[in-house]
């Protein structure tokens, strides 16, 4: 019966993944090929949507790595048991590029004349660089957690239903990077924004009409993809970290 569940949620699964993997290959290539999206911001969201990409290509090998579930070759397992820490190293890195969409967000339209956090032409690239780097090296130690085990055909690890002590650590560890950190920051720089842009005006009465309505409309679309970020992953995330306090 559970074979069935997990069979039907693959199964529904499928048209999701067409869909984000065709908008979001179109979102990366509108920006490399448009001169006029070559702005810091389009950059961020073009790396998100690569992310997503990297995240939709790995989701499929999570139920090879299922126990029951899924070729039972050992060969593919192993391998699926890497390909689902690679899909951790792109939702980490998802994490990060909308922590700091928010932040540069924050900065710009709040601190306008404040360029330390404000991000350019000159330090696009490096701040994408630190982002792969940072989701590399928090999702690095799953390759050595993340093992297949025979007797089970499943991977043993941190995204199983019972990990050991090391990948429970790992676990709390990515979450903290990946929902609880990021979280707050969203709250504290969009929570800004909002009462900066609706309630207080202390944003609107330095800036036209239509410069309102455009920080507006860029504001309700960065909200609405954190929340989608949110929507998708925080669910596992509120299960995972429930299993690290054994309430599960």
């Amino acid at each position: 019966m559970a074979d069935l569940y997990v069979l039907g949620f693959a199964l529904a699964s499928i048209p999701l993944c067409i869909f984000g993997l065709i908008g979001n290959t179109m979102v990366i290539r509108i920006v490399y090929k448009t001169r006029e999206m070559h702005t810091t911001t389009n950059y961020l969201l073009a790396n998100l949507a690569l992310s997503d990409v990297i995240a939709i290509l790995m989701f499929p090998m999570n139920f090879g790595s299922l126990d029951g579930f899924g070729p039972s070759l050992q060969s593919f397992g192993k391998f699926s048991c890497k390909c689902v820490i690679v899909g951790s190293i792109a939702v980490a890195s998802s994490a990060s590029t909308l922590t700091f969409i928010a932040v540069e967000r924050y900065h710009a339209i709040l601190k306008p004349f404040s360029s330390n956090l404000r991000l350019n032409e000159e330090n696009i690239k490096k701040a994408i660089a630190v982002i792969w780097t940072s989701s590399t090296v928090l999702g690095f130690p799953g390759f050595f957690l993340n093992l297949w085990n025979n007797e089970r055909a499943a991977c043993d690890g941190p995204w199983g239903s019972k990990p050991n002590l090391a990948s429970k650590i790992y676990i709390i560890v990515n979450l903290l990077f990946t929902t609880y950190i990021p979280i707050v920051v969203f709250l504290f720089c969009y929570g800004s924004l909002i009462k900066g842009l609706y309630f207080s005006n202390e944003i609107c009465a330095e800036s036209t009409n239509e410069d309102n309505s455009e920080k507006k409309k860029l504001l309700i679309t960065f909200i609405l993809a954190t929340s989608g970020f949110l929507l998708g992953y925080g669910p596992m995330a509120v299960f995972q970290t429930l299993i690290f306090f054994g309430k599960t």
